[in-house]
């Protein structure tokens, strides 16, 4: 068992935890977002299109359909049993609107510039027939230049897959997988409504292995109700004994306030934050003794797998997705919800209800309805915080010379109050300026210190430790 004391100071843990805080898979958050009109659409897309030197691309799919609701599910998501009525001609009429939306998006931002990363999300992508999947990924390839080696990604449902359907996927070009695990505990599964006995998702990593998917990757939470250090360990073992090559380990958000589904959970079995550092410690050190590398605020990865690879080489980012490879790829998002950030530029948002998504595409307008354009300060905070939840530090020097700022003078106020996160024990203060978060307290709390350089943030009330504003905004 860890011992806390020993890794952290629980008294200043104590102190930092209780707030609020953005994760950043963003900046600015969607909360500074507004709306926009097709002009201000078709004006950011010329943009990019017209670039003195256009990025290559990355493409992301929202496909929102399950059979089943997960009660933790923040996601947008449509629960539709296949065997309710129109259930089969609901999702083929999203099928053909996401099919014409890859089409225009293709002739918008260019269909001559390489396509470097495909990534299918959800909901439950594997729930769509084969020849269905099939369609979608022919459309993508007639639209766009493919670049080879493109690293094609598809979230799947072990509950819901067969060898057949992976070796159909492989066929189709697929190279990576992602599993929603999320835990191995039969009371946690039972609770949260995700019910995937361990013998059921090693049957599919060995088909997975088998058929010869490049990466297999491994979405599991902690902070779950009914969890407990003991059974979170016997979670992380179970995943250390399948190989993984990435794990996403996410930190479980209660908001049922926002989002519905989570008001099944039943929130006086959710494990206290002092459980929760204990349960992120642990995975920390097993995956560690296991020889996957610890990367960002959440992630591990073996180092031989590509974002361990995009760690060595500088391609990392944090976006929607979590920490992905393929920095400085315009990502171009197509579906309900989805979410395009342009480089440099800004992000655009389509409308989230599958039905609004459906009627704008069907009546040749844009399915966008949110977004923002970056300002010059937005671009030099995404690059502080893009580093520093990659990587675990700020390198002033590299900001300096990408955004042609001084650092010290730019960033006065923050570095002022990194002076009191440094002796608080969350960060130390290196040669050349080099801000680096503390392996244990610091990047439990990273959350914390990257909300100093968020300039939507209030952070005069986040640094005498004011809650509510945090709360209210995050």
């Amino acid at each position: 068992m860890i011992e806390l004391k020993a890794e952290v100071d629980i008294e200043v843990f104590r102190r930092y935890a209780g707030l609020s805080l953005p994760r950043h898979v963003s900046y600015p958050m969607p909360t500074w977002w507004h709306k926009l009109d097709a002009t201000d659409v078709d004006a950011l897309i010329h943009d990019c299109r017209h670039a003195d030197s256009p990025n290559a691309l990355s493409l992301y799919l929202h496909i929102p359909f399950c059979e089943h609701l997960c009660k933790f599910c923040a996601c947008t998501k449509v629960i539709l049993r296949k065997s309710a009525p129109h259930a089969g001609s609901h999702v083929a009429t999203y099928n053909d609107a996401i099919v014409t939306e890859i089409e225009r998006l293709a002739e918008k931002v260019g269909a001559d510039r390489p396509l470097r990363q495909i990534h299918w999300g959800g909901g439950t992508p594997t729930y769509l027939a084969d020849e269905q999947i099939e369609r979608i990924q022919r459309t993508i390839e007639r639209s766009f230049r493919i670049e080879q080696g493109a690293e094609v990604a598809m979230e799947i449902d072990p509950r819901t897959v067969s060898p057949a359907k992976l070796k159909h996927l492989k066929d189709l070009g697929f190279n990576r997988v992602s599993f929603g695990v999320q835990d191995f505990n039969e009371q946690v599964q039972t609770h949260v409504r995700r019910v995937q006995p361990f013998d059921m998702v090693r049957d599919t990593v060995q088909a997975c292995r088998e058929i010869g998917f490049a990466s297999v990757n491994f979405d599991l939470i902690y902070g779950l109700p009914y969890q407990t250090v003991e059974t979170i360990r016997d979670t992380i073992e179970r995943s250390i004994s399948l190989s993984p090559d990435r794990v996403a380990y996410y930190h479980y958000a209660q908001i049922p306030e926002k989002i519905a589904t989570q008001r099944g959970i039943d929130h006086t079995k959710l494990p206290n934050s002092e459980t929760k550092l204990e349960m992120f410690l642990t995975a920390k050190t097993l995956f560690e003794e296991a020889g996957y590398e610890f990367i960002g605020l959440d992630h591990f990865a073996k180092p031989s797998e590509m974002l361990g690879q995009a760690v060595e080489d500088g391609t990392i980012q944090r976006n929607f997705q979590g920490m992905t490879t393929g920095g400085g790829l315009d990502l171009i998002g197509a579906g309900a919800s989805s979410i395009s950030h342009l480089s440099g530029l800004g992000f655009l948002q389509n409308r989230r209800e599958v039905e609004d998504y459906i009627g704008c595409i069907q009546r040749g307008e844009t399915a966008v309805h949110r977004g923002k354009r970056f300002t010059a300060d937005d671009l030099v905070r995404q690059g502080v915080l893009n580093q520093l939840y990659c990587l675990g530090e700020i390198r002033p020097i590299d900001m300096e010379t990408r955004f042609g700022i001084v650092f010290s003078d730019y960033f006065a106020r923050e570095i002022a109050i990194m002076d009191e996160l440094q002796d608080d024990g969350l960060v130390t203060l290196e040669d050349h300026g080099v801000i680096r978060a503390t392996p244990n307290l610091g990047r439990v709390l990273l959350r914390n210190i990257a909300a100093v350089f968020d300039a939507y943030l209030n952070v005069e009330a986040y640094c005498v430790g004011e809650k509510d504003y945090f709360s209210a905004n995050a």
